[in-house]
């Protein structure tokens, strides 16, 4: 027989215990391990998310050795070369020339299908329209498709594959000439203001033939973050840019099973070739864009690949 005062005990004894219980349960409290200590998730408010969430060691914050290697390999190649690397984890970066302008070429296309999806979200146009190829589309410095001829019929949604993934000129001019149709004969400036562009003169038409690879960095990593088109379209446009068959620069630099989401521009009559895009590094994204003038292709690729390899094992080491 238990006595009133042990009785009292016991139940003051359950209702501590089930009270620590209940609180516990609810606090849900976790305690994560990181190379800075071991954090609290339920204390630590104003502490990087990342943070809390442990995925703190994919963040590389001392790129100066990176800066060092890219200088190296330069110094290797007598063209004028541009290079701009960004961590997408941290947002650290690297930049060499990157604010310096060049022959934008078929760069121009990734901001160019940009104005495409902004005209579809606000209801101008559909990528079910469709279009007719005339003689003044017809282009064959890069391509195929203006072996189909004028009078052939596509939707934009082909021929925004055709610019993407294969940098089709002929494609190019009708997504352009479509564009025209509906009021938009500027696809650039707006494109290129938010991205950052610097060079626009108040009350000129700016010159949307150079380029540098900081604002070309800028545009992938608005796709990449979508914050100028929605993550649909964002996606569509990076996952043709993942598939384009344009393996000789940026691309070679990476193992094949790594996807990278590139756009090249070849400008050959002033010896002037860049690829900037994003390299999808396992849980280490970044973006790298790279140029050269005043060398043959050739000597472009050569550059463009071993600063591109480097890139990805200092970002895959450390």
């Amino acid at each position: 027989m238990v006595n009133k005062k042990n009785g009292i005990f016991i139940i003051v004894a359950i209702v501590l215990i089930c009270g620590a219980f209940i609180l516990g349960a609810s606090s849900n409290e976790k305690f994560i391990e990181t190379p800075s200590g071991v954090v609290s998730e339920k204390t630590s408010t104003f502490l990087n998310p990342t943070l809390v969430a442990g995925l703190d060691k994919h963040f590389i914050i001392n790129f100066q050795p990176l800066r060092k290697k890219f200088e190296e390999i330069q110094k290797k190649y007598s063209q004028h070369t541009y290079i701009y690397f960004l961590y997408l984890n941290n947002a650290a970066w690297v930049g060499i020339n990157e604010r310096e302008l060049f022959a934008s070429a078929s760069t121009v296309k990734v901001p160019l299908a940009m104005t495409v999806y902004k005209a579809v979200e606000s209801g101008k146009i559909k990528m079910s329209d469709m279009y007719t190829l005339d003689e003044l589309n017809l282009n064959s410095r890069f391509g195929e498709l203006y072996k189909k001829g004028s009078g052939n019929t596509f939707t934009l949604e082909q021929l925004m594959e055709y610019m993407l993934h294969d940098s089709d000129n002929t494609a190019t001019n009708a997504i352009s000439k479509a564009l025209e149709r509906i009021g938009i004969t500027d696809p650039f400036t707006e494109v290129y203001s938010e991205m950052g562009w610097e060079f626009a003169e108040i009350g000129k038409q700016s010159d949307f033939g150079k380029i540098n690879v900081k604002t070309l960095a800028n545009m992938f990593l608005s796709l990449y973050n979508a914050t100028y088109i929605n993550s649909e379209n964002s996606n569509n446009i990076l996952k043709l840019l993942s598939e384009t068959p344009f393996n000789e620069k940026i691309r070679s630099g990476v193992p094949e099973h790594i996807s990278v989401s590139h756009k090249i521009g070849v400008a050959a009559g002033v010896d002037t070739f860049a690829d900037c895009g994003i390299v999808y590094a396992p849980q280490r994204h970044y973006i790298l864009c790279l140029a050269s003038n005043g060398s043959d292709e050739e000597g472009a690729k050569s550059f463009m690949t071993e600063i591109s390899k480097m890139a990805y094992e200092y970002v895959i080491n450390n």
